[in-house]
């Protein structure tokens, strides 16, 4: 038995068999041909990408529901069908009597050693694609099948390098049990979604592919951020029955659906849910939360070849609108850097993105791009349940301008005669420094402020929020966070605008109670995390938590806080 520690971003434990998904490159054997077996090795060639085409197929028919999935494996099909593969492919085996291996093999090298070399994200992204196509073509001609997610049963654990968002949802959607890899950190969006799903993650397990192997039994806590390896009998059953009790607390809370997020002393709070893809809503729908309080949209422009188009991004929000409705979805423009957009934006690259051209900046650099997705937002709020708020807004200017271009899109399609909701709520995320010092003229433009607490930690203790060798200096209870959530909090409701808290300090039951003893009126967390945080507002009493709040603004250390916290939790 040993045990193996991470960071801990998805509470929850899995018990199972570990099996670890690597593209292992396969072995190719640089054998020649004979002359007369060239015709033999093309035909082999045309049925290998035929079963191979067809499996992706029977996938996207059979095992993926969730659409990102889908368009990465038709994006896979895609680059099996492309003409100049077959031709080059084909050219190698009859000029280089090259074997079929030999010459698949020697196209995507040299392919993704092109998109390496480009030193974009964009395109090592793309060269991921090609990597992946190229080991399934290698391993379905050379039968050398290894673990691929499709393959596993319910029992699996699975461990990994790195994963996208995309690859969440897929191990979710196979009912597997638990996930943990040797890269990535709390507050990523992988992360962020394995907490929505519920899926228990561990992230940064340096040694997880060097410790374990194939086949162990292994606990994955995701609540202590520990791994234990072929665990011994003691260990298993202690586990087994911490399950078994995590299944009991799931069903208790089961029974909150259908309650109201009441305080002890009977203020009501509205409690809302982020999401990040529209796959996402069920969860918002089954525990019956009280609208989407944020949306991002970053999903429709990172790692794409193209632009979507207003009508697409049209479809995405008025499905997602009319299915919660008569609840509110917030939809937040489009908030990543140029370093995520360079390759469909044509934008150089930055050497420091996160101090770059993102949020509000990238969509007043890209107007007729921020105009077609606000167009699409109005078109979308026929039934007037949608919101729109303006990411990263440091400057009352910016959220002036942001005002002008929502008009001047409501006047075109006016003008074009288009049927949408006359009136949309906006408001601006508060998550810099800047933001938060000038929230009451910011407020004054607004109908509604959204602290994002994960950038507004980075930006106000200058931490890289993805950086691991930083990680001990992001502390969501510094001081100058919570004097920063406070002095919104008051420049807001001197102006009578709400403020909600959508970052990840709100779906942290720690942090409740002394959020809304700060003032703030409304929290939105993971789906996943919604009943846990419901049952946490009806287990507290706004006194108590104003004094709370009243006693940490005091302190001048994050230790100090902390400890406050501590004597506080229930």
């Amino acid at each position: 038995m040993k045990t193996i520690k991470g960071i801990p971003v998805s509470e929850g434990i899995a018990i199972g068999t570990a099996h670890i998904i690597q593209q292992e490159k396969i072995k190719i054997k640089r054998k020649k041909i004979q002359q007369e077996d060239i015709s033999d090795e093309l035909d082999k060639f045309d049925s290998d990408v035929k079963k191979v085409v067809k499996e992706i197929d029977n996938l996207i028919e059979n095992y993926t529901h969730n659409q990102e999935h889908k368009e990465i494996l038709s994006t896979q099909k895609m680059i099996l069908k492309d003409p100049e593969f077959i031709q080059r492919v084909g050219k190698q085996i009859k000029d280089k009597l090259y074997s079929v291996e030999h010459a698949v093999s020697n196209y995507f090298s040299e392919v993704t050693s092109i998109f390496n070399k480009m030193d974009n994200e964009f395109y090592a992204q793309r060269a991921t694609d090609y990597e992946d196509v190229a080991y399934r073509f290698l391993s379905h001609s050379l039968n050398q099948r290894k673990n691929r997610i499709v393959d596993l049963n319910e029992d699996s654990v699975l461990l990994k390098e790195n994963i996208t968002p995309s690859f969440v949802t897929k191990v979710f959607e196979r009912n597997i049990k638990g996930l943990a890899t040797v890269h990535g950190s709390r507050n990523s969006h992988s992360s962020i979604i394995a907490r929505s799903m519920q899926l228990p993650m561990l992230a940064g397990v340096h040694n997880l592919l060097k410790e374990i192997e194939d086949g162990d039994q292994i606990i994955l806590d995701g609540s202590e951020g520990i791994i234990i390896i072929n665990p011994e009998k003691a260990d298993l059953e202690k586990y087994q029955k911490l399950f078994q009790q995590e299944q009991e607390y799931k069903k208790k809370l089961d029974k909150l659906i259908d309650e109201k997020a009441v305080t002890k002393d009977g203020k009501q709070i509205k409690l809302m849910s982020n999401i990040e893809i529209p796959d996402e809503v069920q969860q918002v729908i089954h525990f019956k939360s009280e609208g989407i309080g944020l949306f991002r949209t970053e999903f429709l422009f990172i790692d794409k070849n193209k632009l979507p188009t207003e009508d697409e991004q049209y479809e995405i929000y008025k499905d997602i609108a009319d299915k919660i409705r008569p609840e509110n979805l917030i939809i937040r423009t489009i908030d990543v850097g140029g370093d995520k957009l360079s390759s469909i934006l044509n934008l150089t690259k930055e050497e420091n993105p996160n101090l770059g051209c993102r949020g509000i900046r990238i969509s007043f650099e890209n107007i007729s791009v921020f105009k077609q997705q606000i167009r699409a937002i109005l078109r979308a709020n026929e039934h007037g349940n949608i919101k729109i708020m303006f990411p990263m807004i440091s400057d009352v200017a910016e959220i002036i301008r942001a005002k002008k271009i929502l008009k001047e899109c409501r006047n075109e399609l006016c003008t074009k005669n288009v049927n949408c909701c006359s009136d949309i709520k906006f408001g601006a995320m508060i998550e810099v420094p800047s933001a938060v010092i000038t929230s009451d003229a910011i407020a004054e433009q607004c109908d509604f402020l959204s602290i994002g607490t994960n950038d507004l930690i980075q930006y106000t203790l200058a931490v890289d929020r993805d950086n691991e060798a930083v990680s001990q200096y992001y502390k969501a209870c510094h001081p100058s966070v919570l004097r920063s959530i406070k002095m919104t909090v008051d420049n807001a409701h001197k102006n009578d605008v709400s403020v909600a808290v959508c970052g990840e300090m709100a779906s942290e039951i720690r942090y409740v109670k002394l959020l809304l003893g700060l003032g703030v009126d409304e929290l939105s967390v993971s789906p996943g995390r919604l009943l846990r945080v419901k049952n946490a507002i009806m287990n507290l009493d706004m006194k108590c938590a104003k004094e709370l709040a009243v006693k940490a603004l005091k302190e001048d250390s994050s230790e100090a806080i902390s400890k406050i916290l501590d004597r506080y939790e229930d």
